[in-house]
């Protein structure tokens, strides 16, 4: 934070900004629904996932041993779950809530010390996730399809909500997932049902372009029944030319074709992209707080400046762009207007004021 107000003021006096994400008693979701209500994109695909925040001791809020994405392995870390809208090439982000696990919900100690709610109770992670669309979809967007990792898509009853919100999916399973094939008796792991599917089910499908250059593997769909499910499904086998195995349950139409399907089931990536400059260039990972208040407030700050960097992207090249002191000046506007809402003695005094003005000579 020191940094970052070195920028618009002297570096040395940073407390305001320490205590404006702290301690200053704003809520965050009134920001939240704000900022989803300025997106300019309304339909989009919704990427739903994860992502660590490594830590070092034990008071940060929600932190404990657990699977951190960003290190790769389980470590010491607070977990969030996101959800960002993909739409022409760009990724918006649309909620965070923090995990908050058992060792944290249900220590009232720990609760008291980092300032959890009341009303907040242990949610698993594919709880949040729903919640979080029922919440964007009541925000006025239309969600053409989820996708989801296998941490998710294989939980039946996560995939059971977004049926029930009528919204397709193309999720991420694992290769032990239980499914009956349309027409063929007993039931059988998706990776076994791939092993046996024919050379000839097997096309050749390229949805993108990465670094090294076209993004191309082989694909193989088919109908398939979940055990732990409702309805048919399309099961979608991946097979890289190193031989790599994903596979992937689609809640598409039964005429979809295959292209589609990838296109669907692998346009999750973006979200990574969206990670790394959240956490590198807006410093999402680097809060400087213990309290759940603080962290909603970093966090919701964070997703804003992105989201005005997103905008400004889309400008066109004959818009004129808003210049450093013109930016500085609204950061400024924007701060000051909040501490004083934010500050009933302040409010007294205005509202005095503006009742018994003084008199002039």
């Amino acid at each position: 934070m020191q940094a970052m107000h070195g920028r618009l003021s002297d570096p040395g006096q940073y407390q305001a900004l320490q205590h404006f994400i702290t301690h200053s008693p704003w809520a965050a979701g009134p920001v939240w629904a704000q900022l989803r209500a300025v997106v300019p994109v309304r339909t989009g695909i919704l990427a739903i996932d994860d992502t660590g925040f490594p830590k070092q001791g034990t008071r940060s809020v929600g932190v404990q041993r657990q699977y951190c994405g960003a290190l790769g392995k389980i470590g010491n870390c607070q977990v969030a779950v996101s959800s960002a809208l993909i739409a022409d090439g760009r990724t918006w982000p649309l909620a965070y809530d923090l995990y908050l696990p058992v060792s944290w919900t249900d220590d009232a100690p720990r609760r008291t010390a980092a300032g959890i709610p009341d009303t907040l109770q242990f949610r698993e992670k594919w709880r949040i996730a729903l919640a979080q669309v029922r919440v964007i979809l009541q925000a006025g967007f239309t969600l053409t399809g989820v996708v989801v990792d296998a941490d998710y898509g294989s939980n039946a009853q996560f995939r059971t909500g977004l049926e029930r919100l009528g919204l397709a999916y193309g999720v991420a399973i694992r290769g032990e997932m239980s499914c009956t094939v349309v027409g063929v008796p007993g039931t059988q792991s998706a990776a076994a049902i791939a092993q046996s599917a024919p050379e000839t089910a097997w096309e050749d499908v390229t949805w993108g372009t990465g670094t090294a250059g076209p993004l191309t593997a082989r694909f193989c769909a088919l109908q398939v029944r979940p055990a732990k499910g409702r309805g048919d499904r399309w099961l979608l086998c991946e097979r890289s030319h190193s031989d790599e195995r994903k596979y992937y349950l689609l809640h598409l139409p039964a005429t979809a074709a295959l292209l589609d399907l990838v296109a669907l089931a692998r346009s999750r990536w973006p979200i990574e992209q969206q990670y790394r400059e959240l956490k590198d260039d807006l410093g999402l990972d680097h809060f400087e707080g213990r309290t759940y208040q603080g962290w909603t407030h970093d966090v919701v700050l964070t997703a804003v400046a992105f989201t005005f960097l997103q905008i400004e992207r889309g400008r066109t090249t004959v818009e004129p762009r808003p210049t450093l002191p013109v930016v500085r000046g609204w950061v400024r506007e924007i701060m000051g207007l909040l501490y004083v809402v934010h500050n009933r003695r302040l409010l007294t005094m205005l509202d005095s004021f503006r009742r018994n003005a003084p008199l002039r000579r």
